[in-house]
């Protein structure tokens, strides 16, 4: 009895240590390190309809890699997660009639590529995209967590058209000569749109209707016939940051109703007068330009325009619509020192920044600064004039660190130099200074760089007034932050005033005189609203082989419970064997 008794016990035993082991092994994830995606090659002998059928039958999470040199009458649907690269920068020549695929799915425009509702966590990557008699180059519907990097994106009305979707990642791409606008963003939220050359577009280079906590983030937009980014519709908690946007008939033009969204270090410049200009003459060639839509209020909530640079533009730095309230602008460069000479429009109040002479290692800086002469260290790219150091001319380029460094052999350390340079083009002004070139062997704390400090992953946060204090550069005291040593501006030629509320002398404070021609908004040409919603440099392209997302590890099925159900079965089993066994001794 007792020998049968510690039997029954030590088979509970085992059973148990059975049971957790299963459980302890259906919570951990087997890695077999193997991935489960597969690699096509597409080559140019393959028709449109091969290249389709090939996409239809694919796994997600599969590779395309596109090998050959051209492909012609290009229109593929990706409709499941596909990584589609050139390693090669294929020229692909997008078909200018609508595939069989796209009328199957209710798709009347003609495109080269379009991803669709299913297509989340594709990639397209490397390839050369030519859509001259073409709706779109690439449309994006209804999607989520998209990539389009580093292709070159030639024609289309609209060569690149995002709608109704989230999470889209567009970067360093080239994008060029379309008849209508570069890019289109149309109910588009948690996206980014980063580093890419957008130019010579017939309209825009982005067209923004209706979009939310998104970045427009180190993008160059030039030479385009309308405006280089307009904004339309709702926007909100957008984010445009370090854009170079120049030689455009306007910068940037809102005339949406915006809330929390923030313009900031970006640098609009050139933007060129057009006399046939549709909204009007008077309303080309401004750097930043408000349409009569534009609505934006509440201390916290109002459109932030700050440490942006507005230069060189032919007609305003800023201007206004005569139909709407007068808006305040927080600080910027209106390459001026003085509040007089800013050219904005007097529907607006501005405020503006300085540069100083100061202190860098082994050499001298020329430094922005708010009125108070405290650095700004998140700061547009702008070049200055020839500047001249004790005879020595120089050429010098403000940085998104608020510094343009001068160093030279010329420059002797730890010396008291005579510093002079230009700002303004209309109207000039010589600014001489002088400062003390810092010591060779001075080491600068490099702080933390505004990639890095800049957060970039779609969302913005709600904006901040508190600007950067530590250090004063006029106190000669050396406690600097980041990338620069305070040192002593003395012996100014001139000094830099209180301006806040000032207008420009080339403005008329009669408003009538400033009106529009036409009074017209500016209406989008593309497929503005289209469907329901749902939920720069100018480097040209280069292909790279991208590592499709799939994944390396599976689950265990859960059958803990069938497999703890037939343990206890067979513990069972046994107590009942030991009783009859009991009964029969």
């Amino acid at each position: 009895m007792n020998k049968n008794v510690s039997t029954v016990l030590f088979i509970l035993i085992i059973g148990l240590f059975l049971i957790s082991t299963v459980n302890a092994a259906d919570t951990s994830p087997i890695d077999d390190g193997v991935s489960t995606s597969n690699e096509h090659e597409i080559t140019s002998d393959l028709s449109n309809d091969d290249i389709q059928s090939m996409f239809d039958n694919a796994n997600d999470g599969d590779t395309f890699k596109f090998t050959s040199k051209e492909y012609n009458d290009v229109s593929l649907v990706v409709d499941k997660n596909l990584s589609i690269i050139s390693e090669k920068n294929s020229i692909v020549n997008a078909a200018n009639t609508v595939s069989d695929k796209a009328k199957s799915l209710g798709i009347s425009k003609t495109f080269g590529f379009y991803f669709t509702s299913n297509s989340a966590g594709s990639i397209l990557s490397g390839i050369t995209i030519v859509a001259s008699n073409c709706d779109n180059a690439i449309i994006v519907d209804g999607a989520r967590d998209i990539e389009i990097t580093n292709n070159t994106i030639v024609g289309a009305t609209n060569s690149v058209l995002i709608k109704n979707s989230q999470e889209i990642s567009l970067t360093g791409n080239d994008i060029s000569k379309a008849s209508e606008n570069g890019v289109q963003l149309q109910d588009v939220k948690y996206s980014d749109i980063s580093k890419n050359n957008i130019h010579n577009n017939k309209r825009s280079g982005i067209e923004i209707n209706n979009m939310n906590n998104c970045t427009v983030l180190r993008n160059e937009i030039h030479h385009n016939k309308f405006n280089g980014i307009s904004m339309y519709g709702v926007t909100s908690g957008n984010t445009l940051k370090y854009n170079s946007v120049h030689n455009n008939t306007n910068g940037i033009f809102i005339d949406s109703k915006t809330s929390y969204d923030v313009l900031m270090a970006n640098t609009l410049s050139h933007s060129r007068r057009d006399p046939f200009f549709e909204l009007g003459p008077d309303e080309s060639g401004n750097g930043l330009l408000f349409g009569e839509h534009f609505r934006s209020k509440g201390d916290k909530s109002k459109l932030l325009v700050k440490n942006n640079a507005l230069i060189h533009n032919e007609q305003f730095q800023a201007k206004n619509n005569p139909a709407n309230e007068k808006f305040g602008l927080d600080q910027n460069w209106f390459d001026s020192t003085d509040g007089e000479n800013t050219f904005v429009c007097p529907m607006l109040f501005a405020k503006i920044l300085k540069l100083n002479a100061i202190t860098i290692q082994d050499g001298i800086g020329i430094q922005l600064q708010d009125e108070q002469g405290n650095p700004i260290d998140d700061a547009p790219a702008f070049d200055i004039g020839g500047v001249d150091v004790d005879g020595n001319t120089y050429t010098a380029k403000v940085e998104n660190d608020g510094i343009a460094k001068i160093k030279s052999p010329d420059i002797e350390p730890n010396t008291e130099h005579k510093v002079k340079f230009t700002v303004g083009d209309r109207i000039k002004t010589v600014i001489e200074q002088s400062a003390t070139s810092g010591p060779e062997r001075y080491v600068e704390d490099a702080g933390k760089s505004n990639d890095d400090a800049f957060d970039g992953d779609g969302s913005s946060s709600q904006q901040s007034d508190n600007q950067n204090t530590e250090g004063r550069v006029a106190d000669g005291s050396g406690d600097g932050h980041g990338n620069y040593v305070n040192g002593t501006s003395s012996s100014s030629h001139i000094s830099d005033g209180d301006v806040e509320g000032k207008y420009g002398t080339n403005s008329s404070d009669v408003i009538s005189t400033d009106s529009s021609d036409s009074g017209v908004n500016a209406i989008s040409k593309g497929d503005v609203n289209a469907g329901s919603s749902s939920g720069g440099s100018g480097e040209s392209a280069k292909a790279y082989e991208v590592v499709p997302k799939t994944p390396i590890s599976k689950s265990v099925q859960n059958t803990s419970g069938a497999v703890i159900i037939s343990i206890l079965a067979l513990l069972g089993c046994f107590v009942y064997g030991y009783r009859r066994k009991e009964e029969y001794d």
